[in-house]
């Protein structure tokens, strides 16, 4: 047997190539059979004619992080905008009516800006994890803030939720 990263011949059977390290069980570069270079889609050795071995993929179902951080990151993007709006608009109003009748008044809407703006945030985070397809936990936080921003949030919780089995 030989080694499918770096062509090494083998003796006995190995888990990890004591040369390099890989598993000796993905297939890379290298014929595991006969030792002869392979291109990368091939499904047969040039040389011997051996039947080359597949990296194992999640069947099904890939597409529900892509889906998911996408969702995750609009919803966020208008949280962030509702909050922008908000803190703006709020803090003009606010200055008005501060003058005239309540004070106080400006630090009440800012507070209330900050909520979609944090959560809006949250949600573009976690719908970059979820593109990215790392930190699964992180990218479930994110769609659960985009639910608190907007109804896209409940596919994007879904989607999270069932595509867990293809995040690292």
């Amino acid at each position: 047997m030989f080694c499918s990263n770096c062509g090494r011949e083998l003796i006995g059977s190995h888990q990890l190539c004591p040369y390099c390290g890989a598993n000796t069980k993905a297939s890379t570069g290298f014929c595991p059979y006969c030792g002869a270079p392979t291109v990368a889609q091939a499904t047969t050795c040039a040389k011997c004619g051996a039947q080359l071995p597949r990296k194992a993929q999640a069947v099904g179902g890939g597409w529900m992080p892509l889906a998911a951080g996408v969702l995750d990151i609009i919803a966020g993007a208008i949280g962030v905008a509702f909050g922008i709006v908000v803190l703006v608009l709020g803090g003009m109003i606010g200055g008005m009516v501060a003058m005239y009748a309540i004070p106080g008044v400006g630090q009440i809407v800012a507070g209330a800006a900050a909520i979609p703006l944090v959560l809006g945030i949250e949600a573009i985070v976690g719908g970059v994890y979820a593109l990215k397809r790392r930190i699964w936990g992180l990218a479930l936080a994110g769609s659960i803030c985009a639910l608190i921003v907007w109804f896209l949030g409940i596919p994007a919780i879904v989607f999270t939720a069932l595509g867990k089995k293809h995040f690292k």
